[in-house]
């Protein structure tokens, strides 16, 4: 089977590349959903955003928030964005962090433009130019090594960590070795496997970053009287006994190479190789966290079946359960079930997956693409947890002076 080294991408102003030639119409907040989705309704090759808020967001979480908004607006997988919003002043600024990414940008505001009907008409001209330059762009052989590649697991089951993550692991790196980046997230997913991943840290700094992420999940998971965060009825309902040992499955995804950075949520990775981001395990929210980081794709990996896939990175359904890839078949992309009967081992269950890869990165469609299965969802910040986190912190450091104090008096 081939193994092929490169693909073939859309180059952009930036100097990256990208798997698909989207033009993203984007809401800056709630409010606007319904007119982004009414001019996406009425132009091939528009991609509607929307989520959630927006409105009377501040602090941290409204800048994960736009953070995100504008990862897809400058996605490499992004030819042009139209953002949509409110009223002006949201509305510039979110185009303008687009801006600065080379691609062409505009912004409409509805209460400028004069309602629902009029944004409507002028963001479809808009986007029916950008569309029509869009396609000028012509795909052309592009190095494996400008591939960033998210890694997702959702309703693992008992087959997970021994056939679809570890195989992806293996692929993991391979990327890798071919220069490539790889993000392992779902931090509340390597509880109890933290250290593992955390001796593979290049150094002290990334370590203490993994493990910081950690302990926050943990306390988030003990403010709000959670056992754990990270564990569901369909993973036990699928063969798994504890949150550990669903952990030490998912971690395989990320393969074997150093750990070399560690980002927050829906941030872009600085370095190539293996990286971890800090985001919710949820199967939409951790889509959407590293769609917004820039990853061409996501390799998610499903034990009993999991639709959802993302609207701006192609979603690649992998499964190792005999009885999912055939229950599950029609969002199921690649299906490495071989494993568990022993028809072939990891190394060519990797290869199936490089393949798709590599096809999906050159244009061939996923089902979840196909289906259009294909949501976001950014998550929230709970600035009253985080400043419990704070005051605990500050509470530790002053008891831990004081004594120190004492001790010396």
């Amino acid at each position: 089977m081939s193994q092929a080294q490169t693909f073939f991408g859309y180059p952009r102003p930036d100097g990256g590349v990208g798997i698909r030639n989207h033009v993203a119409v984007i809401a800056a907040m709630d409010n606007v959903n319904p007119v982004v989705r009414r001019i996406a309704a009425g132009l091939k090759g528009v991609v509607p955003i929307w989520a959630a808020y927006g409105r009377g967001m501040f602090g941290e979480d409204a800048e994960q928030h736009f953070r995100t908004l504008a990862g897809y607006g400058t996605h490499p997988n992004v030819a042009a964005t139209l953002i949509i919003s409110m009223e002006p002043e949201s509305a510039k600024a979110l185009a303008k962090r687009v801006a600065e990414s080379g691609r062409p940008t505009a912004w409409l505001a509805v209460q400028t433009v004069g309602g629902t009907m009029k944004t409507v008409d002028e963001g479809q001209r808009i986007a029916l130019q950008m569309v029509v330059d869009a396609g000028k762009i012509v795909r052309r052989p592009t190095a494996i090594s400008e591939l960033v590649v998210g890694l997702e697991c959702g309703a693992s089951d008992a087959t997970s960590g021994l056939t679809a993550n570890s195989a992806t692991g293996v692929t993991a790196d391979w990327l890798v070795d071919q220069k490539g980046t790889v993000i392992l997230s779902e931090t509340e997913e390597i509880i109890g496997a933290e250290d593992l991943l955390a001796a593979r840290a290049i150094d002290e700094k990334v370590a203490q970053q993994l493990l910081q992420a950690v302990r926050g999940r943990e306390a988030e998971a003990n403010f709000v009287g959670a056992a754990s965060m990270g564990f569901g009825p369909d993973n036990s309902d699928g063969g798994l006994s504890t949150l550990e040992e669903k952990s030490l499955g998912a971690v395989r995804k990320g393969g074997t190479t150093p750990l070399v950075e560690v980002v927050c949520n829906a941030q872009a990775p600085t370095k190539r190789g293996l990286v971890f981001m800090d985001a919710p395990s949820p199967g939409t929210e951790n889509t959407t966290a590293l769609a917004a980081a820039g990853c061409h794709l996501i390799l998610f990996n499903t034990g009993v079946g999991n639709p959802v896939g993302n609207p701006i990175s192609p979603t690649i359904k992998i499964t190792g359960n005999p009885r999912t890839a055939e229950h599950f078949a029609d969002n199921i992309d690649v299906d490495v079930s071989g494993v568990l009967s022993g028809a072939y081992g990891l190394p060519e269950a990797s290869v199936l997956i490089r393949e798709a890869l590599v096809q999906v990165a050159s244009g061939m469609m996923t089902r979840s693409e196909i289906l259009g299965d294909e949501e976001i969802a950014i998550s929230r910040i709970d600035l009253g947890y985080r400043r419990m986190l704070q005051k605990t912190a500050a509470n530790i450091t002053e008891k831990v002076t004081d004594t120190q104090s004492a001790l010396g008096s």
